[in-house]
């Protein structure tokens, strides 16, 4: 029964599905006027559906209840930036989906992870960005793959205060989730400029007042350290009030969350959104100036006016970032976030201007100024360029997903598909946060459905202290922030006290006859019992390509090795298959070499 339920599980992940599991876009339509049903000889069914403005709502049917993936043949030849469309699960939004620019129809897996009911179920594509075209969805077992998290930090030398806080983040990572809250106000209006405390802080006191916890994470952002207005007194009592708040938070055993919105670097105009964004005032700043080259942006122009803007602008912040490190103050530290969207200028050149910019303020960071303090954190979205954007593993600990429901709910559901999109785009190689976000997902979902995000930030202001949105309500935050599975400050042990555990655990391996492990380039797969005669063992990334073909023949019982020296650190599907065809099987491995 077991090989038969796996068998199907590899119909589902490599694309050949039974028909019974395909679901046509044309049954799926809620309102005809919003939608477009386009004949196609060439599409699945003979129809396919243009969404315009409109939604989908596929009636799906399981025979078990539980987790499944949601495979999508689509195309989106609208607009070269790509789409985004949230999803829905029985009416409750479980995250979105991201349909990366494609002029002809091609089949994808658009949600690695969705909680399905036995019997009837509602899969609703809704309207977000609009215009993509679907033709059908299919549904597949889930397969699930464990994390393995680096014990190190990227910083060289780190400092032990922040081995401490990013082992206890590891150590509680898919067990708690600790929570935060950005700040807005940060100092008292007394004309002294005189630094707000944690317990008086905007946010922070009302969250407090309504369910009687303090948040264990508070958000702080440089947005007036540097900029056109940043030697004005206010600007400067601004900053160095987030750097006392930084200070204290740490001393009561929490983390301080440092963002930097930055202004234009030739400080012409107090702003740090592109043109394009649709805000005003904007900066015309040119990222790629500050290049010899920018096509492949392999070389900085250190004798351009833009590159020396920003090595000014980032040994200022450095500064700021160096009082701490000198006290023993760790940061969770997420620049150049949200670049990806393009509405701030680090993002507005594309992806290889922006990691150039990333590596250089590392290097400037950790060699130059020699901060030791800092905890790297990422932050990403799940489009099919994602991976195009990333700085790399040797520069990042921490992924961090920026989630805003669009257009503007209150929903407090798991985001469960967001979560395991990051975890398969990025190969579960790395720790992964709700860096920001409007509603905070209930603990409990987060439990039930394995959306273990490491923490949540909730953004300032209406989305924190009830709003007009009701983002966050008094009674929601009561809920959450007494919910065991939440890390408020007052479960924290005290810096002092914490003691980092190295010891790493290994999740077992199901007993069915087939183990695989990884050790030195070397896979090994180990064959017993009814599994003692396989053919063709075949290596699979998360997203469903394969990457390659380790044997082709038939294997008998016992251990089996097959190197893979060429294959790059990550986690991976091994698939086995029977000599015959007759059983498949597939395990998860982490490839932790090269």
């Amino acid at each position: 029964m077991k090989l038969k339920l796996v068998a199907i599980v590899l119909a589902g992940l490599f694309g050949t599905a039974s028909a019974d599991d395909r679901y046509e876009a044309e049954n799926a339509i809620v309102d005809q006027n919003s939608v477009l049903k386009v004949a196609d000889s060439s599409a699945s069914g003979g129809y396919y559906v243009n969404m315009e403005g409109g939604n989908l709502s596929f009636n799906v049917t399981v025979a078990t209840a539980g987790f499944y993936t949601l495979w999508i043949s689509y195309s989106e030849p609208y607009d070269t930036n790509g789409k985004i469309q949230n999803l829905s699960i029985n009416g409750e939004s479980t995250g979105q989906l991201s349909f990366p620019y494609q002029t002809s129809f091609v089949y994808i897996k658009a949600s690695p992870k969705i909680k399905l009911a036995a019997g009837a179920n509602a899969i609703g594509i809704v309207n977000s960005w609009g215009w993509i075209n679907i033709d059908y969805i299919e549904i597949s077992s889930y397969v699930a793959t464990p994390f393995s998290i680096a014990n190190t930090l990227v910083t060289p030398n780190a400092s032990d205060n922040a081995k401490k806080m990013y082992a206890f983040l590891r150590q509680n990572f898919q067990k708690k989730v600790v929570s935060g809250v950005m700040t807005n106000t940060v100092m008292q209006n007394d004309g002294k400029n005189t630094p707000d405390t944690v317990q008086n802080q905007t946010e922070v006191y009302w969250i407090d007042s309504v369910s009687g916890k303090v948040p264990a994470l508070l958000g702080l952002d440089f947005l007036h350290a540097t900029g056109l207005n940043s030697s004005n007194e206010w600007y400067k009592g601004y900053t160095n009030a987030t750097v006392a708040l930084a200070e204290d938070i740490f001393k009561k055993g929490g983390f301080p969350a440092y963002c930097w919105h930055w202004q234009d670097p030739s400080k012409t105009v107090e702003a740090f959104y592109t043109q394009s964004s649709g805000n005003s005032p904007y900066t015309t700043f040119n990222l790629n100036k500050a290049f010899t080259d920018s096509i492949n942006y392999t070389a900085f122009n250190t004798t351009s006016t833009e590159y020396q803007d920003i090595i000014r602008d980032m040994d200022t912040v450095a500064g700021y970032l160096k009082t701490l490190a000198n006290k023993g103050i760790p940061v969770l530290w997420r620049p150049l976030h949200e670049a990806s969207g393009k509405w701030f200028w680090w993002g507005s050149k594309g992806p290889g201007a922006c990691k150039a910019l990333y590596h250089l303020m590392f290097q400037q960071f950790t060699a130059v100024h020699g901060l030791d303090n800092l905890i790297w954190v990422w932050t990403t979205d799940e489009a099919g360029d994602a991976l195009n954007w990333y700085p790399g593993d040797q520069y990042v600990d921490i992924l961090g997903r920026d989630y805003y429901y669009y257009p503007r709910i209150a929903d407090h559901a798991s985001l469960v598909s967001s979560f395991e999109n990051v975890k398969d785009i990025f190969g579960g190689t790395k720790i992964i946060a709700l860096a920001e976000c409007g509603s905070v997902p209930y603990p409990d979902s987060m439990a039930a459905d394995g959306a273990n995000w490491s923490y949540f930030m909730p953004w300032y202001g209406d989305y924190t202290m009830d709003g007009w949105a009701h983002d966050n309500t008094a009674a929601d935050w009561k809920s959450i922030m007494n919910n065991d599975y939440v890390i408020t400050l007052d479960k924290m042990p005290g810096w002092a006290n914490f003691v980092p555990n190295q010891a790493i655990t290994k999740l077992p391996v199901a007993a069915d006859g087939m183990t695989v492990g990884y050790a030195h380039g070397l896979l090994e797969l180990v064959l017993t019992g009814a599994h003692a005669r396989v053919g063709a063992v075949e290596l699979f990334s998360l997203s469903g390509a394969r990457v390659a073909v380790l044997n082709k023949g038939a294997l008998g019982e016992g251990a089996h090795c097959f190197s893979l020296n060429n294959i790059a650190r990550g986690m991976y599907l091994v698939r086995v298959r029977g000599v015959n065809a007759s059983a498949t099987i597939v395990k998860s491995v982490l490839v932790s070499g090269k």
